[in-house]
């Protein structure tokens, strides 16, 4: 197979680095330097001078690593290191990093971190890192949905991080952490409203330990509880039928398995009675290959346009859809805040090719291609390369996509989805306030879906107003966090709600 061009660039790079000019190599490595620290910083700015989207320059690069060197080592040493305008090649960052190491007794292995992070923040772009081999590893697990942890899967919200699903069988499970619940802290050090940092702390070596600190909004408890990690494995995609003859397919990432268990999903759900219309759940699918999208999306379509890239030389390279499989039925996606990136870009294609419905929030608005560069020491570097576009040219990145009904509660989404689709009769059961059975699919339970005030005969029962006013069509009782639910004819259908034990069904049925 050909190698991408950018590759050959990357490795004729390091290559010069590394043969191209042996006097300089041989002179830095005579002042003490480890090859390799020079290889790296080469690797990652010509890499990023080379390769980024936004076209650097070598001046840019080189004050930023130097100043970033600066600021770290004015916070952690208390030195104050002067950075002159006049340092703008490649070669005078070497030769300053070298003489402040002597100067002032740093180990080269703190210097070339800091000069890297220092490039690649003048770059300004949140979706190009530098990643060392431990976090590469944890990327490319996440990607995969293949993990040593305890099983929680998180979303910021609030400043807090919530809990919003509990991987089945996973130690999480056992101890009877629940979704709704918040994670606080693991092993003393706090975790709310960080989520970029909490892997670090969740993830380690199959058996360890932590103690997390949990808060468990249905007993106002804050707990302490000692965990032991596990390997987990977690499909890329999981598909139910709904009553009423509907599919619901939910994609979690878009690894490199997400096609296959698409395709292998929407067969089995397909069985029997044909479906009438599918349900494609992406709200917090942070994205993945985008191979994997084209996938899923050739299941859905038989051939078309699925997007266009733009490199920083303006050259534009179509992607498409060929020799794939269309549904019969219409197709409604759900979307929120957390969709992004191929997410973003599989929604888009299908919606410009009137294949499917956005419901939902804004999505995140990531429209860019990054890619993988090793580096040495089995550390990379995560480079944006590319912008992408809808195939109606709709400008996804620092935008987002505007779903066509915007519904902001989590199960409202669903009941407008599924009312979208012609559903006609809607079953909404919660249990114990653990989960929510959406004619007879199951969804984890962030909060409270129903409310009751008074006691037995004479209780009134209150539901999310989002979720009325979604049932009912009628507007105003959005607005409000609860409302009361009457046995009783509505203008668009009727209600009827029941109590059994620590069980609430409550049934909405068009006319």
């Amino acid at each position: 197979m050909n190698k991408p061009h950018w590759l050959i660039t990357v490795w004729f790079l390091v290559g010069m680095l590394l043969f191209g000019e042996p006097a300089r190599a041989e002179k830095l490595s005579a002042a003490g330097q480890p090859p390799q620290v020079l290889e790296e910083i080469g690797s990652v700015y010509h890499v990023l001078l080379e390769n980024h989207i936004s076209r650097p320059k070598a001046e840019q690069l080189v004050q930023g690593a130097l100043s970033n060197v600066a600021e770290q080592v004015a916070e952690m040493k208390g030195k104050q290191l002067v950075v002159t305008s006049s340092s703008d090649t490649f070669e005078e960052l070497v030769e300053q990093l070298d003489e402040w190491r002597k100067r002032y007794g740093l180990s080269w292995n703190e210097l070339h971190h800091w000069a890297i992070n220092g490039m690649v923040e003048t770059l300004n772009d949140p979706h190009t890192l530098f990643l060392t081999a431990e976090q590469l590893r944890l990327f490319q697990d996440d990607l995969e949905n293949e993990t040593v942890g305890f099983g929680l899967l998180l979303r910021v919200t609030d400043d807090y991080l919530l809990i919003k699903d509990v991987i089945a069988d996973s130690p999480a499970e056992a101890a009877g952490i629940e979704p709704g619940d918040y994670l606080f802290a693991v092993d003393g050090k706090k975790a709310a409203g960080d989520q970029g940092n909490v892997p670090n702390d969740l993830y380690g070596e199959p058996g360890s330990t932590a103690v997390l600190t949990v808060y468990k909004p249905k007993q106002k408890q804050m707990l302490d509880i000692t965990l032991m990690r596990a390997f987990l494995a977690i499909p890329e995609v999981n598909a139910a039928r709904f009553s009423g003859d509907i599919g619901y397919i939910h994609i979690s990432t878009f690894g490199s398995e997400a096609g296959y268990q698409f395709r292998d999903e929407l067969d089995r759900i397909s069985i029997g009675a044909p479906l009438k219309g599918l349900l494609i759940d992406l709200r917090d699918n942070g994205g993945g290959y985008l191979h994997s999208a084209r996938d899923v999306a050739s299941q859905l379509m038989e051939e078309g346009l699925l997007m266009y890239s733009v490199n920083r030389n303006g050259v534009k390279v179509e992607t498409w859809v060929r020799n794939g499989r269309p549904v019969p039925y219409p197709v409604r996606i759900l979307v929120n805040e957390g969709t992004a990136s191929a997410a973003e870009l599989l929604a888009g294609a299908l919606r410009d090719h009137e294949i499917a419905v956005l419901l939902g929030n804004m999505t995140y608005g990531k429209g860019s291609a990054q890619q993988i560069i090793p580096l040495e020491d089995g550390d990379a570097l995560k480079i944006t390369l590319e912008e992408y576009y809808t195939p109606k040219r709709t400008v996804i990145n620092q935008v987002g996509l505007k779903p066509d009904i915007a519904v902001e509660d989590d199960v409202a989404q669903v009941v407008e989805g599924l009312l979208s689709l012609g559903v006609k009769r809607i079953e909404l059961r919660e249990t114990a306030g653990e989960e929510v059975r959406i004619n007879g699919v199951s969804f984890p339970l962030y909060a409270p879906l129903f409310q009751f005030t008074g006691e037995a005969e004479r209780a009134t029962l209150f539901i999310r107003g989002s979720v009325l006013s979604s049932l009912t069509g009628d507007r105003t009782s959005a607005s409000v966090d609860f409302a009361p639910v009457e046995s009783k004819a509505y203008p668009s259908g009727t209600i009827e709600w029941k109590r059994s034990g620590k069980e609430i069904t409550l049934t909405f049925t068009m006319k």
